[in-house]
């Protein structure tokens, strides 16, 4: 599928991304601690499958070497709630937790726990849905916690500079920006994953590329990859054995549309967190 992780699971184009945060990260497997990660850049950059990748060979290495280390990669982006994020760390870590009855104290006596025997190597994904949750400050807990590694994702920089000086003071994050695709890079991926997701002349190389134009234009290649989706299953439905012009059209507008439902719920959303702030202060 194209939406799928690229094949091999090893992010393309993105090799300098991968060998500068396992430079980063190396430490993790001697000291079982290393300096956190904060990486930012725009949507559709490839932020979350680098991370993961990373996470992956970490698993794999410290397999390989017998090292005790466990990783966790969690999106803060569905829970939007420290209590289940912190409960997704734990089951994670092979522990059995129930959605609810756990009190927050109980949680991290257990991820304490863990790390008498192991380090860990945590990523948060869409980690500015909590970092403003200072009822229950998770990133300030876990980034003071002994052998503990986070990295931490959003599309913003801004997001680290809003963090409480306490917890930028024991977070000390690297920053990593990963920066949009190439249309060159865009291209090269779009007939990867084509090669990978369909039959042979399913598409031809000019509407793939039309298809990865619009990843440009836009910045972001998760919206390309759903046109792309979308267009096969337009030709799917009408019987056709080859993607068409017409079914890419209807294709980006069935998506443009559903791009600016989302938009205007983002922006929503944004309002109401700002309005919640304005009637706190």
């Amino acid at each position: 599928m194209p939406l799928s992780d690229p094949p091999g699971g090893k992010p393309v184009c993105r090799d300098a991304y991968l060998k500068q945060m396992a430079r980063y990260l190396a430490d993790f497997f001697t000291t079982c601690r290393a300096r956190n990660l904060f990486i930012y850049g725009p949507p559709g950059t490839g932020k979350t499958i680098c991370a993961k990748h990373v996470l992956a060979e970490a698993a794999k290495h410290a397999s390989e070497k017998n090292i005790q280390a466990k990783t966790v990669y969690v999106n803060a982006g569905k829970t939007r709630n420290p209590y289940y994020i912190m409960t997704e760390i734990i089951k994670q870590l092979g522990i059995n937790v129930p959605e609810a009855g756990w009190q927050m104290f109980r949680l991290k006596q257990t991820f304490e726990h863990v790390l008498t025997k192991n380090a860990v190597l945590i990523a948060i994904d869409e980690v500015d849905s909590i970092i403003f949750k200072e009822k229950e400050p998770l990133v300030y807990y876990l980034s003071r916690q002994p052998e503990t590694t986070l990295i931490l994702i959003s599309n913003n920089i801004d997001d680290i500079t809003k963090l409480p000086e306490r917890t930028l003071s024991t977070l000390q994050p690297i920053l990593i920006y990963i920066e949009p695709y190439t249309a060159a890079e865009i291209q090269h991926i779009f007939k990867q994953r084509a090669e990978h997701a369909f039959k042979p002349n399913t598409i031809t190389d000019q509407m793939l590329t039309m298809i990865a134009n619009t990843a440009s234009q836009t910045g972001d290649t998760r919206f390309s990859f759903q046109v792309l989706l979308t267009a096969a299953q337009v030709a799917e439905k009408t019987g056709k054995q080859t993607i068409e012009p017409g079914d890419i059209a209807s294709a980006l507008e069935q998506e443009n549309a559903f791009r600016k439902i989302k938009e205007y719920e983002i922006l929503k959303h944004k309002l109401l967190k700002l309005k919640k702030q304005h009637e706190k202060n």
